[in-house]
């Protein structure tokens, strides 16, 4: 006959089952920190440390370049914002650019430039300026400007004088880019038999012009070629020149 076991002896048989089901539970529940348990908090989440991003609407940082068109948060390499000092003969300048509010005076209050329509994609389609751009809306009442670091160091005229800034915006406000065809282009190509080709700053490298960061020197595609003599027409990791067109200025 088969032994029959007694009942304490089946329950110190089924102790260690029940024991072991009870521990998978504790450490499903406990022992994953990865996963706590439904309806738990998994606690405060840490503070960014990012303080970096796009400025506010109605914020210092939300001045426009008087060359480019392009604010202080820009990704084209212009770098920051400057303020300059007016033309010596301000607000004579103003003359044949009469803002509505009287002939030679320039409107009160801050500066308000054209609204840019939001174009997404293509950052570069919104530098420069529209016809009909004035400079009451490029200068303040003062005459001062703001203006890029690079967009005022590579302009036309703008060195060594803190007022040829001032001078080149000017001259911008007529001249117009060979690449997106708006207003405010001041960099020439600087081809030894004259070219009337002229850039903005960031749209100078999207057009593939060689840009001597040591002479300050544009050459537009068409004249590239010219640029095989100049200081810096050298790949810093090949040592040569190859495609001047290739050529990234960082």
């Amino acid at each position: 006959m088969d032994e029959q076991k007694a009942p304490s002896e089946e329950k110190e048989a089924a102790a260690p089952a029940d024991g072991a089901v009870a521990s998978e539970e504790m450490g499903s529940a406990e022992g994953d920190p990865l996963k706590p348990p439904e309806g738990a908090s998994a606690g405060p989440e840490p503070e960014s440390t990012d303080t970096e991003g796009p400025p506010e609407a109605g914020s210092p940082l939300g001045r426009r370049c008087a060359l480019c068109n392009c604010g202080d948060w820009s990704l084209h390499g212009q770098r920051e914002l400057q303020r300059f000092e007016p033309v010596p003969d301000w607000p004579e300048r103003l003359v044949g650019h009469e803002p509505p509010d009287g002939p030679g005076q320039p409107p009160p209050g801050p500066p308000q430039l054209p609204p840019e329509p939001e174009l997404a994609g293509d950052g570069l389609a919104q530098i420069g300026f529209s016809e009909g751009v004035t400079p009451a809306q490029l200068f303040e009442p003062t005459g001062h400007c703001w203006v890029h670091h690079w967009c005022a160091a590579w302009a036309a005229g703008a060195a060594p004088e803190v007022a040829g800034v001032a001078r080149a915006v000017f001259s911008g406000i007529s001249q117009k880019c060979e690449r997106c065809g708006r207003a405010g282009a001041t960099i020439p190509c600087r081809a030894a038999a004259g070219c009337s080709r002229l850039y903005h700053f960031p749209c100078a490298a999207a057009s593939g012009c060689f840009q001597s960061v040591k002479t300050l020197r544009l050459f537009c595609p068409e004249h590239v070629a010219e640029a095989v003599d100049t200081e810096d027409a050298r790949c810093s990791l090949c040592k040569g020149p190859g495609d001047l067109r290739d050529l990234v200025l960082c």
